[in-house]
């Protein structure tokens, strides 16, 4: 799960950068459901994100943080095979933007309002794979998620949707996990003490006997070039 993580850390890296003084604050990973007034609802991507039935406003403790940016991981909604060995397989998952702002910018306000601030993100992240091996964000839903008065002025909160997929690798059946290096993903199984196997042996050669109709024998061998000196 860890491309979660790097997915949902780059999207509020490239919103701190692009967003300028439109939102006080950008944060990755926030517990949106205490600081926010809402719940996630399992199972149903339409209302992931809903008013909390205890706090059909905004919490007061986010809304004294306005204007801001919360980005939340919605997690791996399904996987389908992608080849017939089924080692390989394509995540999708689902991100959301946060975003809270006064409803209505007028001459007396610096900031950009609400639905600026959701252009702005969309523009921001729609196509973006910040150079990990990810399907470039697609921008999905916009959905309104509540209201409060601050300052006698109405202020908002909007969730935007992106979804994206990445493509997974399985072990082979009936094997372990063998980190080879320790940028390898894997080594978080020789960290805690998992259960590891050797790595693959390297190619080293191929060879190729020939056996023609009038029994002369032919031989190729593929060998992996030695090491020139240095």
């Amino acid at each position: 799960m860890s491309m979660l993580i790097s997915v949902q850390t780059a999207i509020a890296d490239r919103l701190r950068q692009g967003m300028g003084r439109m939102a006080r604050e950008v944060a990755a990973d926030l517990d949106e459901t205490g600081l926010c007034g809402l719940q996630l609802a399992h199972g149903d991507y339409a209302s992931r994100l809903t008013p909390g039935q205890s706090s059909p406003a905004i919490n007061p403790q986010a809304l004294a943080r306005l204007p801001a940016l919360w980005t939340a991981a919605g997690g791996v909604t399904s996987s389908q095979p992608q080849t017939s060995q089924r080692l390989r397989y394509k995540a999708n998952a689902l991100f959301t933007v946060i975003v809270g702002d006064r409803l209505q910018a007028d001459a007396n306000y610096a900031g950009a309002g609400v639905w600026p601030m959701v252009y702005a993100v969309r523009r921001l992240l729609a196509s973006q794979d910040f150079g990990l091996a990810i399907n470039p964000l697609l921008p999905e839903k916009v959905r309104p998620l509540g209201q409060a008065q601050r300052d006698s002025q109405p202020w908002s909160l909007v969730a935007c949707d992106f979804s994206t997929y990445w493509l997974d690798e399985a072990l082979d059946n009936g094997h372990w996990p063998a980190p080879q290096k320790d940028g390898d993903a894997d080594q978080l199984f020789a960290r805690f003490g998992g259960r590891l196997e050797d790595p693959a042996k390297s190619w080293q050669s191929t060879r190729l006997d020939y056996s023609l109709a009038d029994s002369i024998k032919a031989q190729d061998v593929v060998a992996t070039p030695a090491p020139q000196p240095k």
